[in-house]
């Protein structure tokens, strides 16, 4: 009995030895831990920033790459047990950049970029009207679709409204890049930065609204500003047939914007106002059956009265002109009823065709009221997004395509690789920049902000946003910071990407898309990046603290 209690002891000993090993994988000396972990986290953020240089060209292995393997080492070499990976990954943000952008595709196919379009073109008379509008279509459309989306879409069709007039590309180019990461700090949905600060912190997405909106709409204003001045002499003598620009724009948009799945939709819509037309017709039909029977049935009845009173020798005229009467007054009333009738179907029908036209604006306006009255954001947009599915009842092949599974790839590595670092070196990192910043909300210290500040719009050109604020979010959360110290955050590290090319993936989705028409430079962007970025934090900045403290 001892000896097999003891075999059953071993056993589970071993089976235990096992799991460990299992879930360790291989267990790296503690001493070396801090040096590897630096190197691997260091490796990959080169790899993460750098854009089509020599590092690059020889493992082209692109953002997710580089991050997925940094996780993996982190994982493999027990700087992070494998068991904790699903706490370590922030999934309200993974779930909500995920859904924001399936409810973006609904909003292409609801041609929401041909309403864009038309309206930068819209009674246009000048390259400086023309200018602004690119400004707020760029920034408002940011601060609803992500920053990144918006320079995706929005980049062709500004290019093709300047090529149609042979206006300059890169005065255009730096007005869609600038004003979307701008506008993009609006709100919580902006960009991936601001996702992660919102969901990280807690914060409520009224409060941010209320923060931010003041400051990035100024910061919009201010670019714009510049952009104007800048750009003066390189616009002022180009003079625009916007006729030609209307006429041209158009037809591109019909070709490029309105594809094969805008266009199912409306069959689809078609198809179905058409089966309701038909199932109230034969409703209308039934009915008018019916009726006629009963008046058949009462024609007759009073036919046998009347072959009675016959039968009788006493009958009366004129009893027979008040059946008639009857008669005729019955159907004018149904002739009236059934006109009314169908003319309440014809209402129903078009206020049915107007709903299903404007559905995904309805979705979107109560997504947005979702937000405001605080519940769950990326839940909110899945749920949004759940309706259109039901809505248009078909395969939703097209829209699980939509989603960029690499950028949701690359942020569920760096959050395992930022996490994999900040063990190693959060103390030390956290105690040179502590004293910078602003925590106490009762006694704000305006030369600590202001040295905040600069520290995060240096480090965000040299670390990158994103990876910036995943770093600082834990620390902020064990340091109890106020929620204008998050909105700082997100509004410096926002802005912060206008400062270099390299500072924001949306520039580099805009000097992607343009390449062909212009080759933008590092220093040609540097040039009015450098002025824009500084002017918009010394203002934008004090707002945030004023209404946020």
């Amino acid at each position: 009995m001892i000896d097999t209690n003891s075999n059953s002891i071993n056993n589970s000993n071993n089976n235990n030895n096992n799991n460990n090993n299992s879930s360790n994988v291989f267990e790296i000396n503690s001493s070396i831990k801090p040096y590897f972990t630096c190197i691997v986290f260091v490796v990959s953020l080169i790899f993460i920033c750098s854009s089509r240089n020599i590092v690059t060209k020889h493992l082209p292995i692109g953002r997710a790459g580089s991050s997925i393997i940094g996780a993996t080492l982190m994982v493999y070499f027990g700087i992070i047990q494998p068991k904790e990976i699903g706490a370590v990954i922030n999934w309200d943000t993974i779930i909500l950049l995920m859904s924001m952008m399936m409810l973006s595709n609904y909003m292409e196919q609801a041609n929401i970029w041909g309403m864009a379009s038309k309206i930068l073109l819209w009674k246009c008379k000048s390259t400086s009207i023309f200018m602004i509008r690119v400004c707020l279509v760029s920034s408002i459309m940011s601060s609803i679709l992500t920053n990144d989306t918006v320079c995706v879409t929005l980049t062709p069709i500004v290019i093709n409204a300047c090529k149609s007039t042979n206006l300059p590309f890169f005065p255009f180019l730096m007005a869609i890049a600038t004003s979307a990461n701008i506008g993009s700090s609006a709100l919580p949905v902006g960009n991936p930065q601001n996702m992660i600060i919102a969901t990280a912190g807690g914060l409520n997405f009224f409060n941010f609204f209320k923060v931010s909106i003041v400051s990035s709409i100024l910061g919009v204003s201010i670019n714009t500003l510049l952009l104007l001045l800048y750009f003066k002499k390189d616009l002022k003598n180009y003079n625009l047939n916007f006729n030609q620009l209307i006429e041209t724009n158009t037809t591109i948009m019909t070709t490029t914007i309105e594809d094969g799945a805008h266009n199912q939709n409306e069959k689809e819509m078609e198809n179905n106002i058409i089966i309701i037309n038909k199932k109230m017709e034969e409703e209308e039909e039934e009915e008018k059956e019916e009726d006629n029977i009963n008046l058949n049935e009462e024609i007759t009845n009073n036919g046998h009265s009347i072959l009675i009173a016959s039968s009788m020798d006493s009958i009366d005229l004129s009893d027979c002109s008040i059946i008639n009467e009857n008669i005729k007054k019955k159907e004018n009333l149904f002739q009236v009823y059934f006109i009314t009738k169908e003319k309440s179907i014809e209402t129903l029908s078009n206020i049915i065709k107007l709903i299903f036209k404007v559905r995904v604006a309805i979705i979107l306006a109560l997504v947005l009221i979702g937000f405001f009255i605080g519940m769950h954001m990326g839940f909110t947009v899945l749920f949004g997004v759940s309706i259109l599915m039901i809505c248009e009842r078909k395969d939703i092949s097209d829209i699980i395509n939509s989603v960029d599974w690499e950028l949701l790839l690359f942020f569920s590595g760096l959050f395992v690789l930022v996490e994999g670092f900040d063990r190693q070196f959060a103390k030390e990192a956290w105690i040179i920049l502590e004293p910078f910043v602003p925590i106490d909300s009762s006694h704000l210290n305006v030369l600590k902000i202001f040295i905040f500040s600069i520290l995060i719009l240096v480090l965000c050109n040299i670390l990158g946003n994103v990876p910036l604020v995943l770093s600082l979010s834990p620390r902020l959360l064990e340091a109890l910071a106020p929620d204008f110290t998050w909105i700082l955050l997100a509004f410096v590290s926002t802005v912060a990407g206008n400062l270099t090319l390299v500072g924001s993936v949306a520039n580099l989705i805009v000097a992607e898309k343009s390449k062909s028409y212009h080759e933008i430079g590092f220093l040609e962007y540097l040039k009015f990046g450098v002025p824009s970025t500084i002017l918009v934090i010394l203002i934008g900045v004090p707002i945030v603290v004023l209404i946020g403290k």
